[in-house]
């Protein structure tokens, strides 16, 4: 049941627990601030909620579990029930996180760091030399001489073919 859950969590950025709470993914994209490109950070978060899976939910877990809808139900209601009843009450979400039942109230301790994959850049600018510029507009300014070359050098072979 676990791998379910945990799959499905990975797949929808949300896994609902009746009566418990709601896990969800969050992410703040990142960001510009001067020259520094902020990484986004990715947070799973719980919030402590009374609501209900939708159909979705149970349906991915009839099919993963080879199960019919309403037996879905019933099996996911009774893992909750277990898992929180034992003696060690904590259900570890595969390598996202653990949640616990401390004292009467559900904790999320989360295992997951985005700043492990996510790094800020910095970026600096650019400097641009004009000594590039100055080379070819130098070289542009004699341009005429090739043509007025050209020109006196066919007039006097004509002259001379003449003469």
């Amino acid at each position: 049941m676990i791998k379910s859950l945990t799959q499905y969590f990975a797949q929808n950025g949300q896994l609902i627990l009746p009566n418990i709470g709601m896990l969800n993914y969050h992410k703040e994209a990142s960001v510009w601030v001067n020259s520094i490109l902020l990484a986004p950070k990715e947070t799973i978060i719980f919030v402590p909620t009374d609501s209900k899976p939708n159909k979705l939910f149970y349906n991915f877990l009839s099919n993963h579990l080879d199960v019919s809808f309403e037996q879905a139900i019933v099996q996911y209601d009774q893992f909750l029930e277990n898992v929180f009843n034992n003696d060690l009450p904590h259900l570890e979400l595969g390598n996202f996180g653990t949640l616990a039942k401390v004292d009467g109230a559900y904790q999320w301790t989360s295992k997951f760091n985005s700043a492990a994959y996510f790094k800020d850049i910095e970026i600096s600018p650019i400097t641009i030399h004009d000594e590039l510029d100055a080379n070819k507009s130098n070289q542009k300014d004699r341009w005429y001489l090739w043509p007025i070359i050209l020109v006196v050098l066919s007039l006097v072979l004509i002259l001379f073919k003449f003469l």
